[in-house]
């Protein structure tokens, strides 16, 4: 018998959206004018934290422009972000700049991700749950049944999106999802103050041969501080049996650029982890009835480490799928996989390659370092991106 087995109320929508993060949101933005009826669920209250780089790429902002016209007008009012005209990646005594074109900021994850929810939270066509912790997925009849924590209420839905994370239950319960090391990083970031050197509008990365492929990043956040932050494969984490924490501040120790930047700086809170799934292999991600978006479907690109582009292209063409399953009459797996073959052709097989060269690099310092002293050419700073 399920745990929930007297629920006081059984409401069914069209489509339920598991998880509020930017793939969720941005696929809800996207059906606002289906005329579906939409439920999106996050078992936070916003805002809430999110342990991550803190930067938002040119990608993400122009895909959400395309999802909303009326985007441009709220992020023109969004006060908290710093717009990112440069990256500046340092391995030993060499250095690439990378220019962006497309409109770019840094703001944290608190701040951007709940200018994202307020928006659908204020939309009339979508009804938005916060704090509202799902406990389980069944599959039904006609689709599945939501079953929550609190207040012991169920919801329908014909089609179920999950954009409820790596940890949520979505990928563990609907594609039987393992942590895999190999396709995996370990990662921490903390907040300072007091950081020297920075400019608002530049974000900077930093490779060790000790931690390849993984790197740090110092990405400037408004107010002065910056969010500092490392990563590191998971598989080598296991292997070398690094303390993930401790190798955060040995890079700082490693390096004489960061140690100046350092060394007067206060840190602000604690040194958080977080676990970030890859893109380097393809996963499931669609089912009958249902598919997965953003970190749920693993989509993090395996080189920049940018998981909220790929989420939110993700999250559009999740919605372009969900009204495709409607206009057909199909929530079939097999229908539902168009969604998971145009998501690979975008992004899928451009980082399995990445991750192919990658490892390779890893494996043999002196080609990484040979990518650097190649790096003022377009084609090596293109792969990089």
């Amino acid at each position: 018998m399920h745990p929930v087995a007297n629920p006081v109320d059984n409401t069914h929508y069209d489509v339920i959206i598991i998880g509020a993060g930017p793939a969720g949101c941005a696929c809800a933005m996207a059906l606002a004018h289906s005329g579906l009826r939409i439920a999106l669920i996050d078992k936070h209250q916003f805002p809430r934290d999110k342990v991550c780089g803190d930067a938002i790429p040119g990608r993400a902002i122009k895909i959400l422009h395309e999802i909303d016209p009326a985007f441009a007008a709220r992020l023109s009012a969004f006060t908290e972000k710093l717009p990112t005209k440069r990256t500046v990646c340092y391995y030993k005594n060499k250095k690439i700049d990378f220019s962006w074109n497309l409109e770019a900021y840094t703001a944290t994850r608190a701040s951007f991700d709940n200018f994202l929810f307020a928006a659908i939270k204020n939309d009339p066509a979508i009804q938005t749950l916060e704090g509202t912790t799902v406990i389980d997925v069944i599959r039904s009849k006609s689709g599945y049944t939501v079953f929550t924590k609190d207040k012991n209420i169920r919801y329908e839905c014909t089609l179920l999106v999950g954009a409820d994370g790596i940890n949520g239950i979505t990928a563990k319960k609907l594609a039987a999802r393992q942590l895999d090391r190999k396709h995996h990083v370990a990662g921490v970031r903390a907040y300072y103050s007091g950081v020297t050197g920075m400019s608002d509008t530049c974000t900077e990365v930093y490779f060790d041969s000790k931690y390849l492929p993984g790197y740090f990043w110092v990405f400037p956040i408004k107010g002065g501080l910056v969010n500092a932050g490392m990563g590191i494969l998971s598989e080598t984490v296991v292997r070398k049996k690094i303390n993930v924490k401790n190798a955060f501040y040995d890079f700082i120790e490693r390096s004489p650029r960061l140690q100046e930047k350092f060394k007067g700086a206060r840190l602000m809170g604690s040194l958080q982890g977080c676990g970030l799934p890859m893109g380097s292999h393809w996963v499931k991600m669609v089912g009958d009835h249902f598919l997965l978006a953003g970190d749920a479907a693993s989509l993090i690109d395996p080189v920049s480490g940018d998981g909220i582009g790929n989420a939110v292209l993700s999250g559009k063409l999740a919605a372009h799928q969900v009204i495709q399953c409607f206009t057909a009459d199909n929530f079939s797996a097999a229908f539902l996989m168009n969604y998971a073959t145009l998501l690979y052709e975008k992004v899928g097989a451009d980082m399995r390659r990445k991750t192919s060269v990658l490892k390779t690099m890893a494996r043999l310092p002196f080609l990484f370092e040979m990518a650097f002293i190649a790096g003022q050419y377009r084609i090596i700073k293109k792969f990089m991106k």
